[in-house]
């Protein structure tokens, strides 16, 4: 028994000294021993041993206040990384994030997916090339996570809906043929969501909604992200605006996916650039479209509120073009199609990160390896 106390103390000590670390820069031996009320030689034990593991580095001496002048230490975010991936209609996006969840090394590959062996082959090769070259400049690779345009499976082993692009019943075995990694699946808006949460700790009970080619959405609850039991929480996009409207790629008519997808906006021919471009200078077609679109994501989010009462999270490749008046706009037409009108709650815009969903896949590693060095 006294053997594990010991045992159990010296790993809170290590992982105290390393939440320190990765929380704070420029840290002094002085620093540790006041702020953790841990005695030196523990402290440089402990650092000794980070060192020696990658996980810190020394830093520049700190100016000498007439003795000798104190080394610091500093965590090394890039020690480890984790790999993220989608693999759509538009091609192949890799990247790879380290521990602070900064961007190190990105990769794009236009190619038409196609759900065959083949395809999954020549993903797995150049998932794995790429994270070797990480690897090759000093990161040790966590493991791989793909961004799904679909729905996954509780174990996160099967695709259970994928009729975006044709993948459903897709296997995590499958898709990760070849990657000498560990890996695993996350529904894209659920990914993009823990980048939201990452990257905004003030995040506590929201629903993220993603106005991307195909929308879709995430809950947030107690700050966490909350997946529900069988991984469909978030699946806004299939709610019905419009009974009876336009048939839906899950086979329904009148979806939120058909009327608040940034796809009606455009005319043929036309990128969502050109319109609001075109919108900037007041053209009435366009305006119209806007209004209408407009209209119908107001009337998915006065939905959204009547189950969950939370903020607004608005992201996706539309929000990027939403200015401040917009998202006001859109804040005041939710208000009035909403039954408590005196209800206050916060709409804002997403961080919009460029692959969002991507570094947020990777996240799910490198959240877990953070709480396992500095515990939870």
């Amino acid at each position: 028994m006294k053997t594990a106390s010991v045992t159990a103390l010296k790993e809170q000590n290590r992982r105290a000294i390393t939440d320190y670390l990765y929380r704070h820069h420029d840290v002094t031996k002085q620093t540790l021993e006041r702020e953790l009320e841990l005695s030196l030689p523990t402290i440089t034990a402990n650092l000794r041993a980070l060192e020696q593991e990658g996980l810190i580095v020394r830093g520049a001496p700190q100016e000498s206040t007439g003795g000798r002048k104190a080394q610091t230490y500093e965590f090394s975010p890039a020690s480890h990384a984790a790999i993220g991936v989608a693999a759509c209609a538009g091609g192949i996006t890799m990247c790879a994030v380290d521990l602070r969840g900064s961007v190190i090394a990105r990769r794009h590959k236009t190619t038409q997916y196609r759900d065959s062996d083949a395809y999954y082959r020549k993903l797995g090769a150049m998932v794995t090339e790429f994270a070797d070259a990480v690897a090759k400049q000093g990161s040790a690779i966590l493991g791989v996570a793909f961004s799904i345009q679909g729905i996954v499976s509780p174990d996160g082993r099967t695709i259970t809906f994928g009729n975006i692009v044709g993948n459903t019943g897709l296997t995590l075995e499958t898709l990760a043929q070849g990657v000498d990694y560990p890996a695993l699946m996350i529904h894209d808006s659920d990914a993009s969501a823990m980048a939201e949460l990452w990257f905004d700790s003030t995040i506590t009970d929201a629903v993220c909604v993603y106005l991307e080619r195909r929308p879709g959405g995430a809950v947030i609850v107690g700050g966490q992200l909350y997946q529900g039991p069988n991984q469909c929480n978030g699946t806004i996009e299939h709610m019905r605006l419009v009974p009876g409207g336009a048939e839906c790629c899950c086979g329904q008519r009148g979806c939120m996916d058909v009327y608040c997808s940034p796809e009606t906006l455009m005319e043929d021919g036309e990128s969502l650039p050109g319109f609001f471009s075109v919108l900037e200078q007041g053209e009435r077609d366009h305006r119209e479209r806007f209004d209408e679109w407009l209209g119908n994501v107001a009337q998915a989010v006065a939905n959204i509120r009547t189950v969950l009462a939370g903020d607004i999270i608005i992201g996706g490749e539309a929000a990027r073009y939403l200015d401040d008046a917009d998202i006001i706009d859109l804040k005041r037409r939710v208000d009035a199609l909403s039954p408590f009108a005196s209800e206050r709650f916060e709409l804002r815009k997403s961080s919009c990160a460029d692959d969002q969903n991507i570094i947020g896949a990777a996240l799910r590693f490198v959240q877990t390896y953070i709480d396992e060095i500095c515990g939870e």
